[in-house]
């Protein structure tokens, strides 16, 4: 239920940042990638994002992952044919959200690897080294390799908000079940006051 809610958050997230205008794609993502000008693969883009929107709102089924992966091809595939364009990393952003709505966690940390690499001034790169380091604490379950993403923003980003949430995050992750519980209990209990 849990992935259920990321996915449809995930997803959600991806039409709300949509902001080109609607013109005359097909639906059924036939179109060749050779044939397709920049503007024709960013209508496509749109109204593939639209139909998984809608989709979403209903249970996570097979045809919705397909969807999805059609979606991640098209990402993929814009980048590659269009690599410093100003879109390709909201597309890279967009993959890498994607990619953890279907459980293609190496592919979402790819993403934002390449997203770093290529687009260091994202606007939202401060939050993609969050959300790199959460990816690996939650999902791949590599604390190390989540402490070193975590340690990454803080560097670059000592005052950053987000750097504290990052503090925070290495802090739990060194702390055991018991201290962590006690920890909570005592934020809670402070909270009261």
């Amino acid at each position: 239920m849990k992935k259920i809610a990321v996915f449809s958050l995930v997803l959600m997230s991806l039409v709300a940042c949509t902001s080109q205008e609607n013109g005359d794609a097909n639906n059924d993502g036939s179109k060749s990638a050779e044939v397709q000008s920049s503007e024709q693969r960013q209508v496509e883009i749109q109204e593939m994002e639209k139909e998984i929107s809608i989709a979403v709102k209903t249970e996570r089924t097979a045809a919705l992952d397909e969807k999805a992966n059609r979606l991640l091809k098209r990402y993929r595939d814009y980048v590659s044919l269009n690599p410093r364009d100003s879109i390709s990393a909201e597309y890279l952003f967009r993959a890498a959200d994607l990619s953890v709505g279907v459980g293609q966690y190496e592919a979402a940390i790819a993403n934002i690897d390449r997203l770093h690499a290529d687009f260091p001034k994202f606007r939202k790169s401060v939050e993609m080294w969050l959300f790199k380091g959460f990816i690996y604490e939650t999902y791949i379950n590599n604390h190390a390799k989540a402490v070193s993403a975590y340690t990454q923003l803080i560097e670059r980003n000592p005052n950053h908000r987000l750097a504290s949430d990052a503090r925070a995050s290495i802090e739990n992750l060194t702390l055991s079940e018991e201290e962590l519980i006690e920890k909570f209990k005592k934020m809670n209990a402070d909270k009261e006051l």
